[in-house]
């Protein structure tokens, strides 16, 4: 099913397993968005969505207002919302918050040694590697990889509200990521994340910022690229 205006077509979206109709339609339909798999302008149809996900209207529908309310989505006629356009100055603002809230999480873990969490983040990060190495490496599953990444130190902030809102501005972001589709993605060694676990593993949250920021810059930088002519 094909989007008139853009081209664009929906994602794979994953089975529903032990949870109601509404909560599988959102969190596919987040996971969806913050991963950039939708293209900016595309339109979104209830009924559409409804046959996708074998579901009725009500909680595609119920869904759609969650993420629309969050300024995630926007509204259109006809039953339908659309994925925000994407500019230079989306990204300059989004970027810059994203910094200071993330930052400010990642203060929160890095302020005494946590072994163990940088013990995940290795891990984590190593299975990026792998992924950037592979012939043709996968974008969904490594900015996947690169989403566990990061949460698994916000996660750990000791402040849900803060995570709630860095998740939203993920989300928000989501369609800037898609830019990264239809361009060359830099698969180069993550120089960043290794300062941010070594952070993590000594408690310092100085060297944990400075990666953070240079991850998330370097990043903007390509999508920047990307929105030019």
């Amino acid at each position: 099913m094909n989007d008139r205006k853009t081209g664009a077509t929906l994602p794979d979206f994953q089975p529903r397993r032990r949870m109601s109709d509404l909560d599988h339609v959102y969190s596919q339909l987040s996971r969806s968005i913050m991963m950039g798999e939708f293209v900016p302008g595309q339109k979104l149809k209830l009924k559409e969505l409804a046959e996708v996900f074998d579901t009725s209207q009500m909680p595609v529908r119920e869904a759609l207002s969650r993420l629309v309310v969050s300024h995630v989505l926007e509204a259109a006629p006809r039953k339908s919302v659309t994925v925000p356009q994407v500019d230079a100055k989306r990204l300059e603002d989004l970027i810059s918050i994203r910094i200071d809230l993330e930052c400010k999480a990642l203060r929160l873990v890095a302020s005494e040694p946590n072994q163990p969490l940088a013990d995940d983040l290795e891990a984590i990060n190593s299975t990026m590697d792998k992924e950037a190495a592979r012939t043709k490496p996968s974008i969904k599953n490594y900015l996947a990889i690169n989403h566990e990444f990061h949460f698994s130190i916000y996660e750990r902030s000791g402040n849900p509200d803060l995570t709630s809102i860095i998740e939203i501005l993920w989300l928000r972001y989501g369609p800037l990521l898609n830019l990264l589709r239809n361009n060359s993605l830099n698969f180069a060694k993550h120089d960043h994340h290794e300062k941010i676990i070594r952070a993590v593993r000594i408690g310092n949250p100085d060297l944990g910022v400075e990666g953070l920021t240079g991850d998330l810059m370097e990043a903007a930088v390509v999508i920047k690229n990307a929105l030019e002519p």
